[in-house]
């Protein structure tokens, strides 16, 4: 077995949630398979980090969960797959027009409201995924940029968001790239960062 065909198969293992590298990771070739779904990238369809810093700007930790799972919320119900019928099937209809808007500060307000309904949904997709037997991975990459323009708060949030669900949910997985030099345990700063080692690779350059 070639060193590749063994790290696809890392990266691909659902209990690795990190996957650490040494370049900026602009897109990821495995999100083009079918339970891959882009949860960031630095293109149009994502918000802006400069200007999602500045209209989180008094939001701490937490907030920027919100608005992670808000933009979480957002690719499943824009997803291609059938994922995105069951989707709208259990998404509150009256959220629905408000989420799907591309403005930040038009549809936060409604997800920070709505916190642990929202959070239900997302309960309720991985029940299903885990009766059917599938996986979805969420992807995101180029989180440098948020790091860039002034603020690691959204790298810190979106990996304890994502290493707290690894006990809620079973079949919804997140993939994160992240520039090696961007990880750092006590820029974390989250009880239990430390075990975050069993759940990260190391992508090797090519």
């Amino acid at each position: 077995m070639t060193k590749s065909m063994v790290m696809e198969g890392r990266i691909c293992d659902p209990e690795v949630m990190l996957i650490l590298t040494e370049r900026t990771i602009e897109r990821s070739d495995l999100v083009a398979q079918q339970n891959w779904v882009r949860g960031y990238g630095q293109n149009d369809s994502f918000p802006a980090p400069e200007a999602t810093i500045e209209c989180l700007r008094d939001e701490d930790v937490i907030g920027w969960r919100v608005f992670w799972l808000g933009l979480l919320l957002r690719c499943l119900l824009h997803n291609s797959s059938e994922i995105r019928d069951f989707v709208h099937e259990r998404f509150p209809q009256d959220w629905v027009s408000v989420v799907e808007m591309s403005d930040v500060s038009a549809w936060y307000p409604a997800i920070s409201r709505n916190f642990e309904e929202a959070s239900d949904v997302l309960d309720t997709i991985d029940e299903h995924l885990t009766a059917i037997d599938q996986w979805v991975f969420i992807a995101y990459d180029g989180l440098e940029a948020f790091d860039a323009a002034g603020s690691y708060i959204p790298i810190r949030a979106l990996i304890g968001f994502w290493f707290d669900r690894l006990r809620r949910w079973q079949r919804l997985r997140a993939k994160i790239f992240l520039r090696s030099d961007l990880f750092s345990i006590g820029r974390l700063n989250f009880p239990d960062a430390s075990k975050l080692f069993w759940h990260a690779a190391r992508l090797d350059e090519r």
